[in-house]
Parts: C-alpha cells; structure tokens; sequence
C-alpha cells in the first residue's frame, strides 16, 4: 500500500510539472525600447549589470503594449489559473505609479500598482464573474530610491506578495477575471493610460509569467516542492469531477435495478407447484390447519389464526383447526364450565360435560393417598373424603400462590397472602402505589424536603434538589458554597439558597457566574486575548495595555536579552506584528544557504571608482586603489565624474550622496526632528549637511502629534504607524488653515484628471470615479472609501448641486450653517450601498466629481468650495486619529 501511493504521489508531481511549466513574457523586451526613443523614457543603471534598464521620469509617456505581444500576455493568463505580476525597480519616495495595467481608460482590469505616500502595493483586479474593480492592499514600502524585486504571484484564490525574494504576504482573494472579454482592454508598463498613476523611477526587469511557481524565475532560491492553491485546485476540480461522474453511475444503477425489478413483475411471473395442484403467483389456499400462499415461485404456509375462546377448558373436535366453547352446567343456582369439577358432599365428585353434569362416588381406599402417620394420628375434616395427618407441609407439595405472595401452611390445606407492599386474594396480587396516599397501611410515609417515588412492592422517598438524606423518610438542605460541590466559576461568588445556590461573576467579569470572562474594557487588539480584568495577553509582536503598539523586534536597545533576529550580515525590517530580514548593502542572500554573501562589486561591475583606479572587493564593498602617478580617486556615478570628497542629493533631496576616495554612497538625508533625537550619534560633519527637504521628513512638533482612536492617552508622532481594528492607521498632518500650511506654492498643486482646469492644493482631496483621490505634493493618489454602518450620504439631489449650494452660502450675515452636502450621483462605490457619509463631509473638493457628472456651471461650484472651506476647518479622516 506504502509503494502504491508513493507511486501515486510521483505521477503528480510529475503531472504538475509537464502539465503547468511556466511561460514567461518580457514586457520591457516586447516594447523594444533599446531601438526607439521616446518622450520621458532614459537608458539608466540597473540592478543587473548585464541587462538593460529604463528609467522613467516626467509628466508624458505612453508605454503600451500592442499587436502580437499584447495578445501573447492575454494569452497566457486564459491559459493557466496560476500567474505572476514580476518587476526590479527603484521608485521614487513620495511616488505613486503603476508597474504593468491591463485598463481602459481609467477602468482598471488588472494592474500592480506602488503607493508612496501610503507605503502600499495594491492589486487591481475584476473577479472573475464580476464587473466592478476590487483592490487588495499589502503595506510596504517600495518607493524609498532603493532597488528592490517584487513578484506579486496569483494561485486560484491566493495572492501571494514576495519582495526581495521573501514572501511577506499571503491573502485569500476572489479569484480573478482572466477571459478578457471587455472591450478595448490595453497594456500598460509603468502608467495605467496615457496620462495616469505615472511610475517615477527606473524599471530593470517587468515579466508576466504563467503556470505555478513564476517567482522562481526571479528567486530560483525559493522553496518549490509544495503544490500551489492553483494546483491544489485543479487537482480537486479533477476529484469532484470523478465525483459526479460516479453519481451519476450510481443513479443510472439504481435506475436499471428498478427496471429489473418491474421486469420480473411483469414478464417472469412464477407459478407454484403442490401435490401436484399448480397454483398462480400470489394465490393463497388452506391445506389442513395451514394457511398458505404463493409468491414468485415459493410456497409459505403459516398455522390458521383462530379466534379468542371465551371459556376455561375450550375443546378441540378432530377435524377442526381451532378450539369451541362446549355448555355449561347448572346445578343448585351455580354456573360450571364444562369439564369444571366439584364435590357436593363427602367421597363425591361432580363433572360438568357439554351442559351433563356427570356425579360418581370416591372409593377412599383407592383414591385418597397414603398418609405418612400412624393410623391413631388420622383424622377426619368434615366435608373431606380423605383423611390428613398433623403437621403436613402442603406449601411444598405444590402451591398456586402469586410469585408477590406468600403460601402459609394450615392444618388440612394451605392459603396465600399478598406480600407488603402488595394487595389481591393471593393468587392473584397487585401493586399498591403507596405514593397516592400518606399514612396508614398502603400510604407512604414520606417527610418534609422529599419526594415519594413508587416501586414494585414499596416506595424510596428520594430528597429534593439541594437536599442530602439524613434518614430513610427525611432530608436536610445542603450547603453548597460550603461544600464546593457547586458548578459555580472560579472567578464567580457562589450564594446559598433554600434548596439551591446562586452564582454571580465578580468585579471585572462577565457571564452569568457559571462561565466568566475578564473584562478589558474596549477589547484587545491586534489578536489579544483579555486575559484577566484590564490585562490583555498579547500576540507575538504586539504590545501596549490593548496590545496597539507594534513591538519593534528589530530594536537591539529595547531587547538587550533576545537573540538578533536576522543572521549576520543581515538587517532586520519592521513590520506590524512581525518583521523580516535583508541583506545590507553589499551582500545578498545565498539561496541555497541561509545567510548573506559578499558581492564582488569589483567583478560584477557594480563599483563606482575612476576608470583609472583599481577596484579591491572587500568584505561588505569595496576600494579604489591607485597604481600609477596619473590615476584619480574620483567617483563614477551614473555617467559622471564626481571629485573625491564631493557631496550632492539625489531623489529630491531624500538622499544625501558622498565621494569618498572613488566609494560613492548614499543615506538617507537628516531631518530636522534627527538633530533632536538624543538615539541617534551625528558627527559634526553630518550635522553641518543641508537638512531634507519637508516632504521626506515626518513631522515631529508635538502639535502635530496623534492621539488613539480609544486610548487618547496614547500618541504617535507625525509618520508613525499603528494597528487598529485589523487596519494600518497612520498620523499625517492636515493644515486647518492654508496660511499656515508648509506646501501650498504652486509647484505642489494636483491638476484634476479630467478637467485640467481645476487645481487642488496639497492635502486637498476630491472624489473621480468613485474614489477619494488627495494631493500630496504634487503627487495624485486615489483609494476605495470604506463603507461605515448607520452614516448617510449627501442628503440633497444631485441635480441642486450648484443652486443648492450656492444658497447655503447665501444665509444670514454672521449666521454659520453646516457645510450643504450634494448627492453624488453615481459615485457610490460598487461595494457600498451608498456613499459614506463621514467621508462626504471631509470631501473639500468633492464639487469637482459632481460638476463634472452634472455639466454645472464650474465657476459656481469653485465658489461654494471656497465659501465652504472658509465657514468650516478641514476634518480629520477617522481612522487616522485627532490632532492634539
């Protein structure tokens, strides 16, 4: 059996493999971008010496993929459930781009998209039977100017996000749509359409790959053996296959055995055969007292049923198969039943025979038996024929006495008497319910706090609930909290009553005292369980009172005692709830051990020193040596010559880049709030560096602090991130007043998608498609609402949309009136049943999407939108917290 199924698991494993290998498309290869030029598209480094990349900058590009290559991609995903979306790239912070997009227009099919300002990679997908788009969000940060790979890998209905070969998410989703039936679908690298969701950055290497597995194309490292959802899937679609194909064997065998049966009804009739007499199939006869029949061809006789004979001594008459009641007798005003015998005086016997009484004397010498005494110890009883003896035993001669009675010896005969308990002439004795009655000879004599329960022949007087026996007929009440027999919690008061107890939870529990639980007011987030009152036991990786601080593993100092989580060489990333590891700069990861190895920067082409130089690898880098009186220890850093010791940003200003003797490198530009942080060791050269620029530092005045949605003694700092009911929440700060706002030149405005004419601010946001879109710096970034229970929308018609509005500015003068809200017609969100109300109200350019939906007058609808935000601050989004 062993050998069976190893052979078995062999022939699918080998299945899999011939029946779903991988087809991969290039789609950077398919644009031949390396024999055209054009507009926004640069050859850059890359992460891979020996292939071609792309760097992508700009407001216009158009990289669409068309004719034969775009029908190959739509090819192979209809070909396989299984696919993988994979990229190297490097994008800039603060970016939010699309790396691949089947879309049209604005109207997403399937697209891999990267959010800066939210350090999210979404998927885009239509399920498969749907119409509307969905999005699954994994928070990550991938637009931080650093070179990462990513491979976003589908299986059925499993989406799997690898990054830098580590698998950090894996989601159950609707399986998505892959019959590319809608209309005008086109492909896109790096933007969704010819004007959207733009990718700033550098692209190496976009694939679409087929089959099971695709990450191995980009990871070869990574674990295989196991099959897919996808595999797993067709393997038990092939099952419930063989499945159906044997029920529906089954209800056709059972059809055909109903047809048999009905055949041999109808066709195969067979007679029976009996002493030479044929009888029909389902014929009955009688043969002597038998009664019998036929059926198919068998003969089964059973005895006659007669009839019930109410007499004594019924007779059987030859011939007859059932016995007759013969007359009675009458003698001296007395009925005798036939055969019936009695003596009308001494040595005397009567015999009632068919309504005959027949007399005859006795011979005592002959018919009475010897007696076991001498003849002078014979006497006679008057009305006897016989003589008896004194002290006979005539119990044990044989006695008619009922089993509940007792046979007691008499001087000539004996007699029966009914046992206690028990009532009747002896022959005959029944139960007496002694449970009916209290007192006396039949009644019982059950006390207080029982029950009388009646059995054959007596009585138990059984005690009441809360009541233990303290004698056969009484009971007393039982102490129950005392006695710890009650059913009460260990953390409930047990209270005793009359005959029972009552159980209440204590302070800090709840339950009905049978079953408590500690309350932790509020609950525990983030998978805590409430382990005792106001005390949450936290997951792994979480921490706080309501376990809504993600514990930072990585924090050397605030686990001095814990094992380094990554292997050397490594960095440790956190995550919330958990983190990852890897390699730092100058090492990457061996696949087939697990650890960092150098890279030989030297070797593979990755060094910066002058083409004069020298390059010595060593562990972790490298070094440019000179060995000649002409050589330079400059940089060569991306296409130029930089001097030793020059300092430059890059990435707008998030990356501070430095020449030191032909090793060029880049960090991470200080920020003002880093010059307050005691945790962090500048050197006065560090200190005296031009500080980032405002969008790449969080901001860390205390006034732009957050405080817990619940728990308001608890802030986090502008930047910061936490969980909260299943969600990422993050503290972002939000301008009440434009006068004050840090951004608000120019050059950070957000022109609507469509109406070009209309401008948004930094930190504006509006609705278009169905979205909440928001100006961050220039950047657009737009997201599905979230749907609240018990809030209403926009409560006037769409149609009033400017009208209304510009009547709600024109009140009373001094007179403030809550902000009017618009219907939005057709901007509900597909999986909303109405727009979300809260988010109406934080809308401040939501006029746009409605004046563009209704045809309204755009000027009217500007102007309510400056009267609004001139009554009214901005709200705060609620998940994101309140400013303090």
């Amino acid at each position: 059996m062993a050998g069976a199924r190893a052979l078995v698991a062999a022939c699918c494993c080998w299945w899999w493999l011939t029946n779903a290998a991988a087809t991969e498309l290039d789609l950077l290869a398919a644009l031949s971008l390396h024999n055209t030029s054009r507009a926004g598209v640069s050859v850059a480094p890359g992460m891979q010496p020996q292939r071609t990349a792309y760097s992508l900058q700009g407001e216009t590009r158009s990289l669409q993929v068309e004719g034969a290559a775009f029908e190959r991609a739509a090819e192979l995903l209809r070909r396989s459930p299984e696919f993988t979306l994979l990229a190297a790239l490097r994008q800039e912070p603060a970016n939010s781009g699309t790396v691949l997009s089947f879309s049209h227009g604005y109207n997403r099919y399937l697209e891999l998209q990267s959010s800066g300002r939210r350090d999210e990679v979404r998927l885009h997908y239509v399920a498969a039977g749907g119409a509307a788009a969905r999005v699954e969000t994994f928070p990550f940060r991938l637009a931080d100017g650093a070179w990462h790979r990513v491979a976003l890998a589908v299986s059925g209905a499993q989406a799997t996000l690898y990054v830098d070969c580590h698998p950090l998410y894996r989601r159950l989703v609707p399986p998505p749509d892959r019959n590319f039936s809608q209309p005008q679908l086109a492909l896109w690298v790096g933007q969704r359409n010819s004007k959207h969701s733009l990718f700033k950055g550098t692209l190496q290497e976009v694939k679409l790959v087929s089959g099971p597995h695709g990450y191995l194309v980009q990871c070869p490292g990574l674990d295989s053996e196991c099959p897919t959802c996808g595999q797993f899937a067709l393997l038990q679609a092939t099952v419930q296959e063989l499945t159906s194909h044997i029920h529906d064997l089954s209800l056709k065998l059972v059809g055909t055995e109903a047809r048999l049966a009905r055949l041999e009804q109808c066709d195969c009739q067979k007679s029976c055969y009996s002493n030479g007499t044929v009888h029909a199939d389902g014929a009955s006869w009688q043969k002597d007292c038998n009664r019998c029949s036929c059926v198919h061809g068998e003969i089964t006789c059973r005895p006659v049923e007669c009839d019930r004979a109410e007499c004594k001594n019924p007779v059987l008459h030859p011939g007859e198969c059932c016995p007759t009641c013969l007359r009675q007798c009458l003698l001296r005003g007395t009925l005798y039943e036939h055969g019936e015998r009695f003596a009308p005086k001494e040595c005397a016997e009567c015999v009632c025979h068919d309504g005959n009484m027949q007399c005859t004397r006795v011979d005592p010498d002959t018919a009475c038996p010897p007696l076991p005494c001498d003849q002078p110890d014979q006497f006679t009883v008057p009305g006897e024929c016989c003589k008896f003896c004194p002290g006979v035993d005539y119990c044990s001669m044989g006695h008619s006495c009922d089993e509940n009675a007792t046979c007691m010896n008499l001087n000539t005969k004996y007699t029966c008497k009914c046992n206690q308990g028990f009532q009747g002439d002896g022959i005959t004795c029944e139960d007496v319910d002694e449970c009916q009655a209290a007192g006396g000879l039949y009644g019982h004599h059950c006390h207080s706090n029982t029950r009388c329960v009646n059995v054959v022949g007596s009585y138990v007087c059984q005690c009441l609930p809360g009541y233990t026996r303290r004698d056969k007929f009484n009971c007393v009440e039982v102490d129950e909290c005392a006695s710890a027999v009650h059913g009460c919690h260990t953390h409930a008061q047990c209270s005793n009553t009359p005959g029972s107890y009552s159980c209440r939870c204590r302070d800090g529990y709840s339950g009905d005292g049978y079953t408590c639980t500690p309350i932790c007011t509020g609950g525990c987030l983030n998978g805590g369980v409430c382990a005792s009152p106001e005390r949450c036991a936290c997951a792994r990786g979480f921490g706080g009172a309501r376990c809504e601080r993600d514990v930072d593993e990585c924090d050397a100092l605030a686990h001095p005692a814990a094992r380094a989580p990554c292997v050397p060489r490594a960095l440790c990333v956190n995550t919330p709830g958990s983190y990852y590891c890897v390699c730092r700069d100058g090492y990457r990861r061996d696949p087939h051990r697990d650890h960092c190895e150098d890279v030989d920067e030297c070797t593979e082409g990755f060094h910066t020193c002058h083409p004069s130089a020298r390059c010595i690898n060593v562990d972790g880098g490298f070094r440019c040596q000179c060995d000649t009186p002409s050589c330079e220890l400059s940089c060569s850093w991306q296409g130029q010559i930089l001097s030793d010791g020059e300092r430059w940003m890059e990435s707008g200003g998030c990356r501070a880049c430095s020449c030191n003797a032909g090793v060029a490198s880049c960090v991470r530009a200080l920020c003002a709030c880093d010059r307050d942080n005691t945790s962090l060791t500048l050197s006065s050269t560090e200190s005296s560096l031009t500080l980032a620029p405002a969008p790449c530092c969080p901001h860390c005045e205390a006034r732009f602090h957050c405080r817990h949605q619940e728990m308001h003694h608890v802030t986090f700092r502008s930047g910061e991130r936490w969980l909260y009911q299943c969600q990422i929440c993050e503290c972002l700060v939000r301008c009440t007043s434009y006068t004050i706002c840090p951004h608000c030149e120019a050059r950070f405005h957000c022109r609507h998608q469509e109406m070009h004419h209309v401008t948004f601010r930094s930190g504006e946001r509006w609705l278009y498609q169905c979205q909440i879109c928001e100006c961050l710096l220039g950047e657009v970034d737009c997201w599905e609402p979230e749907c609240e229970e018990g809030t209403a929308c926009c409560t006037a018609p769409a149609g009033a949309g400017a009208g209304a509005g510009a009547g709600a500015g024109a009140g009373v003068e001094g007179e403030w009136r809550a902000p009017h809200r618009l219907e939005l017609a057709g901007c509900a969100p597909p999986h909303c049943p109405t727009c979300q109300g809260g988010q109406c109200a934080t809308l401040v350019s939501n006029l746009a999407c409605c004046v563009h939906r209704a045809r309204r007058d755009v000027a009217a609808a500007l102007a309510l939108a400056a009267l609004w935000l001139g009554r009214a601050p901005l709200p705060h989004r609620k998940h994101r917290g309140a400013r303090r």
